[in-house]
């Protein structure tokens, strides 16, 4: 379905062609925080999981990030390599197809920025994506809200408030933090569930 979708140009962007805001406050928020220890935005690595046409993995390139896109669909990777190129920025991306359900970095680097947005997968991979970060890093999880007018199918899962504060819960407190968990009103259409948490610098 996907596959189809993606090469289908008035279907391939069901959520959107623009970086949802959330995403870009916090990938501004981290470069910010870099700067006084002198990295700069093209020393912060970022994982975008369920890519998509990559519409995140590009603006976070264009912010001088270090870009891995990571999404089981080649089709999509071709739309992204193409947006990619035409602004410029290729060079800051590495395309990987892959689940992300079971995915891992090949080098077992971590990241400074984790990014899923409406990938609507098993929580497990909220957890397991959470251990990707490096220290002082970040991790933005947005999905559909059970009650938002627009969203995946009836047949795919929306998960509750309650939901994901069960699997964060396991996470170990000394390590991470919930920095928000809560419904975000992103328009008419979307209402959002925003996940963000920070990996200990310890």
């Amino acid at each position: 379905m996907w596959e189809s979708r993606y090469r289908d140009d008035e279907g391939h962007a069901p959520d959107g062609v623009q970086p949802h805001p959330l995403v870009m406050e916090q990938a501004q928020a981290l470069i910010a925080q870099a700067k006084p220890t002198g990295r700069a935005a093209d020393d912060l690595r970022a994982v975008d999981l369920g890519s998509g046409p990559g519409r995140h993995a590009v603006a976070l390139a264009e912010l001088g990030m270090q870009v891995t896109a990571v999404d089981f669909a080649a089709s999509a990777h071709e739309l992204l390599r193409r947006e990619a190129t035409e602004r410029g920025v290729a060079d800051h991306i590495a395309p990987v197809v892959a689940d992300v359900s079971s995915w891992q970095p090949a080098d077992a680097s971590r990241f400074d920025l984790v990014v899923a947005a409406y990938l609507h997968t098993d929580l497990e991979v909220l957890i397991n994506s959470a251990h990707l970060l490096a220290p002082g890093g970040r991790l933005i999880w947005i999905a559909h809200a059970p009650d938002s007018p627009h969203g995946p199918p009836p047949e795919v899962i929306r998960d509750s408030l309650a939901d994901y504060r069960r699997q964060l819960d396991r996470l170990d407190g000394s390590k991470w933090q919930v920095l928000r968990l809560d419904e975000y009103q992103l328009n008419a259409e979307f209402l959002d569930i925003i996940t963000i948490v920070e990996r200990s610098t310890s």
